[in-house]
């Protein structure tokens, strides 16, 4: 039988540290951009912080639910049957910077393809925990795990959002490697994957100029290569201590997005090299602390489900690193728990307030 322990504080810190972290520089890097914008220097930081107040509920809220209610069937089919709704409706939703990811209700705008990297987790947990009771084949639990990766990620890359079908595809690649997937399945997973990744970006102009501009980001500085090379500026510039908060040059109208897709180039750029090394340990030290989690939970489901948020949460920050640094092909993502976005930031705060009430138990 389990025993009710005090959830793993060093986990909580971790993540209100990153959190926190994430305040100071959407603060000191969109100051400019939201004054051109908005005509308010202050605009998307008051924001993010409305956001993470309503992030800190969702976490509370989610530590207080024991995380056996996840695995109820009826619980689980209702958020598959939702989110496919949810990703429906933002199809019929009117444009957003030309893509259809965001649904509007009054003055919140929801993006239903962050709440499916939690739903996602949680069916994975859901399906393994059910092979491991049921005595279940592998064919059994992949079958249904196919089927709702391909639907929703069918939806989500109309919107069109190759990068989070790309996370969706290592949380669910990365959980079935550690869960014991035999080397065959997941070897024609992989195939399977890294073939449909060609198809989607060779079939695409502007994604097959993404990758050409990946191969040789000095090409065209001026067009194709800009993001590239503006970023490479903003994270090389710091040094090893970083130009400190406000200091940056490259949030002058440089570098695009510097508050979403690149907040890492300006941490680079304001708090140097040794701040960019800190937020990175910051990732692996939460991604320690989950899989202490995940070794100590009571059964399948709460390490399945603990295994599932650390891979979402470290992996995509990771992607979102290399990105930045022109080690991936450019591609709007954002680093969880740092990154400007309010639907990014509570889906994630909800999924490690999950994590805290797994790490509750022994």
């Amino acid at each position: 039988m389990s025993r009710l322990l005090r959830f793993d504080r060093p986990l909580l810190v971790i993540t209100l540290g990153l959190l926190a972290m994430g305040l100071v520089m959407i603060y000191s890097s969109s100051a400019v951009l939201a004054l051109t914008r908005k005509g308010n220097p202050n605009y998307f930081f008051y924001r993010e912080c409305i956001w993470a107040a309503i992030a800190l509920v969702a976490m509370m809220l989610m530590l207080r639910v024991p995380y056996t209610f996840w695995k109820e069937r009826k619980v689980m089919l209702s958020l598959l049957g939702l989110e496919i709704l949810m990703l429906l409706l933002a199809l019929v939703s009117p444009a957003i910077n030309g893509s259809h990811r965001w649904i509007k209700i009054g003055p919140i705008t929801v993006q239903p393809s962050e709440t499916a990297k939690l739903v996602m987790v949680l069916f994975v947990a859901y399906m393994l925990e059910k092979r491991v009771r049921e005595g279940k084949e592998w064919s059994q639990v992949l079958l249904p795990l196919g089927l709702y990766f391909g639907f929703a990620a069918a939806l989500i890359l109309i919107q069109p959002d190759l990068g989070t079908v790309v996370v969706l595809g290592v949380i669910l690649g990365s959980v079935l490697l550690i869960a014991g997937l035999p080397w065959k399945w997941l070897g024609a997973l992989a195939a399977v994957g890294l073939l449909a990744f060609l198809v989607l970006a060779f079939s695409s102009p502007y994604r097959m100029q993404r990758l050409m501009t990946f191969m040789n980001p000095g090409s065209d500085p001026q067009h194709t290569g800009f993001q590239a090379q503006q970023s490479l500026i903003a994270a090389g510039s710091g040094g090893l201590i970083g130009k400190w908060v406000g200091g940056s040059s490259q949030k002058l109208l440089f570098l695009p997005e510097p508050h979403t897709d690149f907040i890492y180039s300006m941490i680079g750029e304001e708090l140097g090299f040794l701040g960019s090394v800190a937020v990175l340990l910051g990732f692996l030290f939460f991604g320690y602390r989950g899989l202490r989690a995940m070794r100590s939970a009571p059964d399948t489901f709460g390490a399945f489900l603990a295994m599932g948020i650390v891979a979402w949460v470290v992996l995509q920050a990771i992607i979102h690193m290399m990105v930045t640094l022109t080690l991936l092909p450019t591609k709007g993502l954002p680093l969880p728990l740092l990154s400007y976005g309010g639907s990014n930031l509570v889906v994630t705060m909800a999924g490690v307030g999950i994590l805290l009430n797994v790490s509750q138990y022994e």
